[in-house]
């Protein structure tokens, strides 16, 4: 089993600082454009957007540095002016939202509040999207609306670059296959040929001799006397003549006496006998003048320009009167590219229908286009005269709809059944109902309890934003929380969160409650995701008060009741011998 290095740290209440805090990072200097994108309008750079890190603002005093003098008389100043022009009143607009019990999490459907959460802390995640709400731009950009940029057509353009970009190494390798069986088969190839040309050489002309009778048919038919053999052969009955019913037959009728003996003599019947000397065979099935093996008419056969075009076969019904019966007629698509599959073919492309990009995708690069290539994609489609209805909203977690209500009061929930606004006591209990399965929503379902999971997890979530962090959902790593420095648009996530409760009152000792418990199994496999994906695993310890303890604070106010719950940070760093020496 493979050792952990563990790194331990104090544990701190809510909103006071940790040894886990965000480092400021410089910007990345960003390559200098080409000429024709400095010359392209461009718009305010993410910086200006996402300026500020909260949806409200705040007016913080600059900072005094004792081994500078000149530092107290610019705090003086700043205060000074705070007294005399106070600053505007906070939180200047207020988002209206709604609870959904379906989804358990509320909606945000105006559009201003959208961006506004989104830009200003990056809260929510749009339900049409992959996190930032953008399906509008995306509509948009796709009916040639307008000139933007947008994640999810970018991502969706690299991931059929990167298909075909594989399908055309993998059709290389198979023609490289290819020619190295042909280059091996070559000298296989005139070997035999050179041993069939030897043989040929040995066998002597089958033109000097008679082949002999090998089967009944021909040995019955072999001539009694020599006045039988002498005796010329009868002429062979001709076929029957069928009426053309059809139009190809029709067409396909002589136009003069030449054609008709020219055609009688094609299709009559070559004459066969003990004296006739047949084509003496080849090895492949021909003869040796090069044409095919002659076949035997068989008593019925009907000339190909005498046929009915219509397929039929014949039945009888019993009297010996045969009649036609249609045959059923299967047409296949026209379209269809092969009808056998060999294991040396190359994987097809990706066949989904192709995404509007402002620029088709080069999957060889350096500008080259090869016949595998497929055709330039439109940078996008006709414009639509239709009015396009944002059909997405902001779906927003109920920790996250907690601590924009309870924690910044920039939010306000309604109740869809009701219609009215619920305050901060009723989200409270709402959302410790519902982190329940099922919900104890009824009056006969026991009382909540202070380990429920959204009390624990709004604690860690509560702790990581008053300490400037951006926390999101993290169940695509297979965690709770994902922590981010500055924003999802500005980097990837650092840290991924486990929350754990942790029972270390004397009262849960006593009571005999424990945390949960998980095998070393489940810890090395989300280590070892986190590690492929460049993130340091974080278990974080949220220390739960007594039932008695908690229920008295709470008679004070949420705030008092908050108070009680402590949060402990363990860093899990994945050991290697190789690395950690």
């Amino acid at each position: 089993m493979a050792e952990m290095q563990v790194h331990t740290e104090p544990p701190s209440s809510i909103g006071k600082a940790s040894s886990l805090s965000p480092t400021p990072k410089a910007p990345a200097q960003a390559p200098a454009p080409a000429p024709s994108a400095q010359r392209q309008k461009r718009g305010p750079s993410i910086h200006q957007i996402y300026a500020l890190p909260a949806p409200i603002r705040t007016f913080p005093l600059p900072a005094f540095y004792p081994n500078n003098p000149v530092s107290l008389f610019h705090v003086a100043y700043a205060w000074l002016g705070q007294v005399f022009r106070p600053p505007p009143a906070e939180p200047a607009a207020v988002h209206q939202g709604v609870w959904s019990e379906t989804t358990i999490s509320v909606h945000i459907k105006d559009e201003k509040s959208m961006r506004a959460l989104w830009e200003q802390g990056f809260y929510g995640k749009g339900n049409l999207s992959r996190s930032e709400p953008n399906w509008l731009k995306r509509e948009q950009v796709q009916r040639g609306l307008r000139e933007a940029h947008v994640s999810e057509i970018f991502t969706q353009q690299r991931r059929e670059e990167r298909a075909q970009a594989k399908w055309e190494r993998a059709r290389l390798e198979q023609e490289a296959i290819l020619q190295t069986r042909l280059r091996e088969q070559r000298p296989a190839e005139s070997r035999r040929l050179a041993a069939d040309e030897e043989e040929a050489a040995a066998v002597p002309s089958c033109s000097a001799r008679p082949l002999a009778p090998v089967g009944p048919l021909e040995l019955l038919a072999l001539p009694n006397s020599a006045a039988a053999a002498s005796r010329p052969e009868p002429a062979a009955t001709p076929l029957p003549f069928l009426a053309p019913v059809g139009p190809l037959q029709i067409l396909a009728l002589p136009n003069s006496a030449a054609d008709v003996a020219t055609s009688a003599q094609a299709h009559a019947p070559k004459a066969s006998g003990p004296l006739a000397l047949s084509p003496c065979p080849s090895r492949h099935g021909s003869s040796t003048d090069g044409s095919e093996e002659p076949r035997t008419p068989v008593a019925g056969d009907t000339p190909d320009m005498f046929r009915d075009d219509r397929s039929a076969i014949s039945s009888s019904d019993g009297a010996g009167t045969k009649t036609l019966g249609r045959r059923k007629s299967v047409r296949f698509s026209p379209t269809v590219e092969s009808a056998t599959y060999k294991a040396s073919d190359p994987p097809s492309p990706n066949r989904s229908p192709p995404v509007l990009f402002s620029q088709p995708p080069q999957a060889n690069g350096g500008g080259k286009s090869t016949s595998q290539t497929p055709p330039a994609l439109p940078s996008a489609s006709a414009p639509v005269s239709d009015p396009i209805i944002n059909k997405e909203h902001l779906q927003l977690m109920p920790e996250e709809a907690f601590f924009l209500s309870f924690g910044l009061g920039v939010l306000e929930i309604t109740d869809p059944a009701s219609g009215r606004v619920l305050s901060r006591q009723d989200l409270f209990s709402l959302f410790r109902q519902y982190s329940y399965f099922p919900p104890r929503n009824s009056p006969d379902e026991p009382d909540l309890e202070p380990d429920d999971g959204f009390l624990v997890h709004y604690a860690a979530y509560h702790h990581f934003r008053s300490l400037g962090w951006v926390p999101r959902a993290g169940i695509k790593f297979g965690v709770d929380w994902l922590l981010y420095a500055r924003g999802p648009v500005f980097d990837h996530a650092e840290f991924g969160l486990i929350v754990i409760p942790s029972y270390s009152d004397a009262w849960w000792k006593r009571e005999g409650r424990q945390g949960p418990r998980k095998p070393w199994s489940w810890l090395h496999s989300v280590v070892r995701v986190l590690s492929h994906v460049t993130k340091s695993l974080v278990l974080i310890y949220v220390d739960v008060p007594p039932p008695d303890k908690f229920e008295d604070a709470l008679r004070d106010g949420i705030t008092e009741a908050m108070k009680l719950y402590r949060v402990r940070e363990v860093m899990v760093k994945r050991w290697s011998s190789n690395r950690n020496r």
